[in-house]
Order: structure tokens, then sequence, then C-alpha cells
């Protein structure tokens, strides 16, 4: 099988397409980002922690849901959760309103008001001080006029301090994951479809060679195309435009095999639609883009409106994206990753069994 092996990537190696989807697609998105030297896309989100539950607190939300620049999360969290995201870097800012706020009401009139709590990490430093400003002018006007200047509300800011990391260091593991699930569903459908047309598929079950010799030989050969895609783009990410990995790189080449068995299956099974390598390269792209965008492979799942940032957990490629920052970006170790690795392993199972199924010869 070694040798089916070393075949299949020689044949790659000269294949200009595959080449292209492979590792000159990510590399020129590579250099792209790494020259413009984007500092971030999207706006900083934002959790508001209610504890109050006054009219002055929902007052102070309804203002914060106008200010266009701040992305303000609907979704209920606990604080502990959200001081948890701001730790790890997945939220930007957490305001806490606690119990004592200012209640505006005639038998809250009054008690005494309590502080609220910025939380933010150490990131963006000059973004800090425009929020936080903000937001001091925000709690202001929802206090009553009859406060003194010692009722007055105050805003305490806590500061997290995290690594420093930068919207290239975030990317490039998206561009990482990008070239390797281009290279998985849009090469093999094609490859498979020629293969089909030309009856060499037909061909192989009537040889001795063993058909799952063959299938084998075409995972391995592709497996170990993305781990050499992996280590190219990341050598150039971080040897060329500075990327910074705080993590053990070596977990990253643990966690690409997975996912590209993934994008494998997933690519046999577009290939038993495919009639023609024009259809099948449709075919894939069409699956791509959509995960290309909507995955986070560029920005943070959670800037997009209404219900896509829970459509997003359901690709196939956010799993893998997420185990990937969580390791380079985050320094997790791997084993840390565990419920994105048993997210992948399943749709490695599951798509495995479809592609199975659906496959044909002919």
């Amino acid at each position: 099988m070694l040798v089916f092996t070393l075949t299949n990537l020689k044949m790659m190696s000269r294949n200009r397409q595959a080449t292209f989807w492979a590792l000159f697609f990510p590399l020129m998105l590579v250099v792209v980002f790494g020259l413009l030297d984007i500092k971030g896309v999207g706006s900083p989100n934002l959790v508001l922690v209610d504890q109050a539950n006054t009219e002055a607190s929902k007052l102070l939300r309804e203002q914060l849901a106008g200010i266009e620049f701040l992305g303000l999360e609907q979704t209920p969290t606990s604080e502990s959760a959200a001081r948890l995201r701001v730790a790890e870097g997945d939220l930007d800012y957490l305001l806490i309103i606690p119990v004592g706020f200012v209640d505006l009401s005639p038998e809250g009139s009054s008690i005494a008001p309590a502080s609220v709590a910025l939380v933010h990490n150490t990131r963006d430093l000059q973004r800090n001080q425009l929020v936080d400003g903000v937001l001091r002018n925000l709690v202001a006007k929802v206090q009553p006029s009859s406060l003194s200047n010692e009722q007055a509300l105050q805003v305490v800011s806590e500061e997290i301090t995290i690594p420093e990391v930068s919207y290239f260091d975030s990317v490039l593991m998206g561009l990482i994951a990008l070239g390797i699930m281009t290279s998985a569903i849009i090469s093999i459908p094609v490859r498979i479809s020629t293969y089909r047309n030309n009856s060499i598929l037909k061909r192989l079950l009537v040889t001795p060679l063993p058909i799952w010799k063959y299938f084998a030989s075409e995972i391995s050969a592709h497996l170990v195309l993305a781990m050499v895609q992996a280590g190219i783009i990341l050598a150039v990410g971080v040897f060329v435009f500075g990327a910074r990995v705080h993590g053990n790189p070596v977990w990253l080449f643990v966690i690409v095999p997975l996912g590209s068995l993934v994008f494998l299956n997933i690519g046999f099974i577009l290939s038993a639609w495919a009639r023609t390598p024009a259809a099948a390269s449709g075919m894939g792209n069409a699956v791509v883009l959509p995960m290309m965008f909507f995955a986070g492979t560029f920005f943070s799942t959670t800037t997009f409106p209404w219900i896509f940032p829970y459509l997003a957990e359901a690709l196939p490629l956010t799993p893998m994206l997420s185990a990937m920052r969580q390791v380079a970006i985050d320094g997790a170790p791997l084993w840390e990753t565990w419920p994105q690795l048993a997210i992948m392993a399943g749709w490695a199972a599951g798509t495995a069994v479809v592609a199975a199924k659906v496959f044909r010869f002919s």
C-alpha cells in the first residue's frame, strides 16, 4: 500500500489544479493578510449580565443595543461563563450590573446604587479606553438627577491579562484549515469523476488489487499532503509575516489529519453525484464557499446576525478551527480540546458511512 500512496502523491504533485487548491490558494491569502496588517474584522462583542433587573438596567440594555460599533450578544449567559470567555479571548467585554443597581421606581429611589463592573482583556488597550468612556457616559445617563455626587453611579474596570494575539494570528489558523478543506473537497470529486469517466474504477474492480487498498492509499496520500500543507502555510505565516503561536504547534498536526479525514469523506460523497470533472469542481466550490465564510475562517461567528451563529456550530469546519485556535492561540493542551475532537470524530464516522453507501464505480 505504501507504493500506491507514494504513486498518488506523485500524481497529485503533477496535477496543477490540485496543487493550486492545496497550496498556492491559501498561500496567496496568507500573503494578502500578512501584508495588509489588518487589526481585526467586525465589531467587538459585549455580554451584559443583568443581576439587578430594574428599570434602569433595562434602559441601559436598550442604550447599549443602539451602539453600532458594539455587538451586544443576546444569548443569556452566566457571569462565570462570560468571564471565562474574556480570559480565553473569545469575548471582548463583559458588563455586570449588580444587585443594588439604581432602581428608578419610587420604592427603590432611596437605595444607594452599586458599582457597575466592566471586565475586559488586554488585547486592544486603545479600544478598551474608548469602550470604557462610552459605557461610563451611558451609565451616567440612566442615573436619577436626584443622586448626590457620593451616590453617583460608578463603573469599575477589571482587566484580565492574556497573551497578545493579532488578527493575523487568528486568521492564519483559518487559512490552514481552509487550504486543507478546499484541497480535499474539490480534488477528490474531480479525480474520482475523471477515473469514472475513463473507466479506471471499473478496471480496478477486475484486478487482483483489493479495492480497499486503493481507497486507503488515496486517503493516506491526502493526509500526508494535508500535513505538508499545514507545515508550509504555518512556516510562511510565522517566519515571513511574524505570526505568533503561543501553544505547542505539534498538537496542530494531530488536529489536521482528523479534520482532513472529514473533508475527504465529504469529497467522496460529492463524487457520487459528479458526472464530470467540471461538475465536481462546481459542487465542491458550492460546499466550500459557505463554510469558508460562515465557520469563522476570517472573523468571529459571534458577529453574525439572527440564527447564523448557531448554524455555524453545525458546520464541520467550525470544531476544527476552534480546536486549532485553542491550541495555537490560547496555548491549551490537546486534551482540553476533546469536545471539538469528539465532534470531528463524529463527523468523520458519519460521513464515512454515507460515503460508503452512496459511492459508485460507474
